[in-house]
């Protein structure tokens, strides 16, 4: 019997998070997306990355901690 959505979410959160990004990188790449537009949403994104982290490495924007970060999220999903 395959396993419910909820099953295999309650897995996934249980991998390390290399894996967990591996496994969005898989389901991302396995929808019928046409594929001359992820192609290009693609190296759309690579190109926002590394604009992202010259700014970091420049001093140009400072990161904020992950932690942070999910305090952050979190505090918006109890409002």
């Amino acid at each position: 019997m395959p396993k419910t959505l909820s099953q295999v979410a309650q897995d996934a959160v249980e991998l390390p998070a290399s894996d967990r990004m591996k496994l969005a990188r898989l389901i991302l790449d396995s929808t019928d997306f046409d594929s001359a537009s992820s192609d290009q949403a693609r190296k759309e994104w690579d190109e926002e990355i590394k604009t992202r982290l010259r700014e970091l490495r420049s001093g140009q924007v400072v990161g904020v901690p992950l932690e942070e970060v999910k305090r952050r999220i979190e505090a918006g999903f109890k409002s």
